[in-house]
C-alpha cells in the first residue's frame, strides 16, 4: 500500500520536493489541510499531511492525521513509530511508549526503521525516570573585527585630556575556537504540581589565534526548585527560586568569582503567548592580580531583571520581545557605579529543508537589542568632567540545519556597535561564527 510504504524517508521526501524547493510551506500546509478535509480516508494524503505538519512543528494536527490512519488500518507500525516520536517530541512519554512498543512488535519492520525505535524507547525511559540528566555541548570557530574591544581610534582621554594610544590597545580583527556546554539535572519530585528540583552547570571558553588577552573562560552553576503555582487561578504559573555561583577567567588570570540567588517565572498568558522573567542578585569579588592589579575597584553587587515574550504567530513563525535592566553597585568606587536598561525583539521562523530535502526543518533567528548604560560619576583617571554613558546596539542572525534529532549545525553573524561620551570605550565588533553543537 502507498501510504504503508511512504513512511520511508525517500518516498516522504519525494512527496514535497517542490514545496521545499519552493520554501513556501505555510501554503503547501493549507492546501493539504483542504485535501484531508476532503478526503478524510485517503491514507496518502493523511500521511502527506502529517509529512508537512510535522515539518511546520504541528505536531497535534500530524498526530490527529496519523491516529485516523491506524483506525483505517491497525497494521502500519511505521505509523505507530511515527506517534512514537511525536509523542516523545510534546512530552508526552507515556502516549509514547505504547505506541513505540507497538511498532518493536511488529516482526517486519525493517532493522533501520527497529534501530530508531528502540533509540525512542530508550529516551523514553530515560525521560520517565525520577532522575534525568540532559545538555548541549558546541564547538565552532569565530571571526571578530574587534576581537579585544578595543577603540576605533588612538585619540582618547585620560585625566581630562587628549592622549593617543599605542596600535596594540587599539581595536584588533582576529579568529578564534569557542567552546561550550550545559549540563542539567532534574530529579521530579512525583507532586501534582510538577514540582523538581533543576541545577544546572554552565561551561564556555574561547582561545584566541592571537589576542591572548581576549581569552574568556567561565564556569556557572544554578540550582533550585520549580513548582506550579496559582493552581486553578491562571492556566500555567511555573516558579523557580534559585540560588547560583560562578567564576570568570580573562587571558587565563582570575578576573572575578560571584555568588548570589533569584527567582525565574514562566506564565501561559493566552493559547499562543507566554512569558519568563528572571529577577536576580549577584556578589561580584575581582581579586588584584598582577595582570589586573586595581581589579578589586570593581567588586560590588549587581542587581537585575528580564523578561520575555513570545508569541506564536503562525505554525512556523514566532516572533518575541525582551526588556532588559540592571543596576551595579560597588563597594568602594562610586564612578564603575551604573544603571543600565534595554529593549529588543526578534523573530524565529521554521522551513522546510531546502538542500538534503529531510524532514528536519532549518530555521532562522533575528534579534536586536538596544541598551542604555548611565554610570553614577565621571572617572577622574579618565575625565574628571565628563559623566560616561554608552549605548549599545546588537544585532544577530543565526541559521540552523539539523543534521539528525541530537546533531545540528549553525553559522552565526552579528554587530556589536557601542557609542559613549567618553572616546575610550567606544567600539564596534563584526563577528561570524560557524559550528556544531551535539544534544544528550
Amino acid at each position: 500500500m502507498a501510504a504503508a510504504t511512504a513512511l520511508q524517508p525517500e518516498a516522504a521526501r519525494a512527496q514535497t520536493p517542490s514545496a521545499a524547493a519552493a520554501g513556501d510551506l505555510e501554503q503547501q500546509y493549507e492546501s493539504t489541510f483542504q485535501e484531508m478535509l476532503r478526503k478524510p480516508a485517503d491514507l496518502d494524503v493523511l500521511f502527506k499531511f502529517a509529512t508537512i505538519a510535522t515539518k511546520t512543528g504541528d505536531y497535534e494536527g500530524a498526530i490527529s492525521a496519523l491516529e485516523r490512519m491506524l483506525l483505517i488500518n491497525p497494521n502500519l507500525p511505521r505509523v505507530r513509530l511515527e506517534l512514537g516520536v511525536l509523542y516523545y517530541r510534546l512530552g508526552s512519554y507515556e502516549i509514547a511508549r505504547s505506541y513505540l512498543e507497538g511498532a518493536l512488535k511488529s516482526q517486519a519492520l525493517p532493522p533501520d526503521v527497529r534501530g530508531r525505535a528502540e533509540q525512542f524507547m530508550a529516551e523514553v525511559e530515560k525521560r520517565q525516570s525520577p532522575s534525568r540528566f540532559s545538555g548541549e555541548v558546541f564547538f565552532g570557530t569565530r571571526y571578530q573585527s574587534n576581537a579585544n574591544l578595543g577603540p576605533a581610534t588612538s585619540t582618547v582621554r585620560l585625566f581630562g585630556q587628549t592622549a593617543n594610544l599605542n596600535q596594540q590597545a587599539l581595536g584588533t580583527a582576529d579568529w578564534g575556537f569557542v567552546g561550550s556546554a550545559q549540563f542539567r539535572h532534574s530529579y521530579d519530585l512525583g507532586l501534582q504540581d510538577k514540582s523538581a528540583i533543576e541545577s544546572q552547570l554552565t561551561t564556555y571558553a574561547n582561545r584566541q589565534f592571537t589576542l591572548s588577552a581576549a581569552n574568556v573562560s567561565l564556569i556557572d552553576f544554578t540550582t533550585g526548585p520549580r513548582f506550579q503555582a496559582f493552581r486553578g487561578i491562571f492556566e500555567e504559573v511555573i516558579l523557580k527560586p534559585f540560588l547560583s555561583a560562578g567564576y570568570i577567567w580573562v587571558n587565563d588570570q582570575p578576573y572575578y568569582g560571584s555568588y548570589g540567588a533569584g527567582l525565574e517565572t514562566a506564565v501561559i498568558l493566552a493559547d499562543r503567548l507566554r512569558n519568563i522573567s528572571i529577577f536576580s542578585w549577584r556578589q561580584q569579588n575581582y581579586p588584584n592580580t598582577n595582570y589586573l592589579p586595581t581589579n578589586s575597584q570593581f567588586t560590588g553587587t549587581q542587581y537585575s531583571a528580564t523578561t520575555t515574550f513570545q508569541y506564536q504567530l503562525t505554525e512556523i513563525v514566532s516572533i518575541y520581545a525582551f526588556g532588559n535592566a540592571q543596576r551595579y553597585q560597588t563597594q568602594q568606587t562610586i564612578s564603575n557605579n551604573y544603571t543600565l536598561g534595554g529593549v529588543g525583539g526578534g523573530m524565529a521562523f521554521r522551513f522546510a529543508d531546502p538542500l538534503f530535502r529531510s524532514d528536519l526543518p532549518w530555521s532562522i533567528n533575528l534579534t536586536v537589542n538596544q541598551q542604555w548604560w548611565q554610570y553614577d560619576a565621571p572617572d577622574p583617571i579618565i575625565d574628571p568632567g565628563v559623566v560616561r554613558e554608552q549605548a549599545d546596539t546588537i544585532l544577530n542572525i543565526v541559521l540552523s540545519v539539523p543534521f539528525d534529532d541530537r546533531t545540528t549545525f549553525s553559522i552565526a553573524g552579528g554587530r556589536f556597535n557601542r557609542a559613549s561620551t567618553l572616546p575610550n570605550f567606544a567600539f564596534t565588533n563584526n563577528n561570524v561564527m560557524f559550528g556544531v553543537s551535539w544534544r544528550f
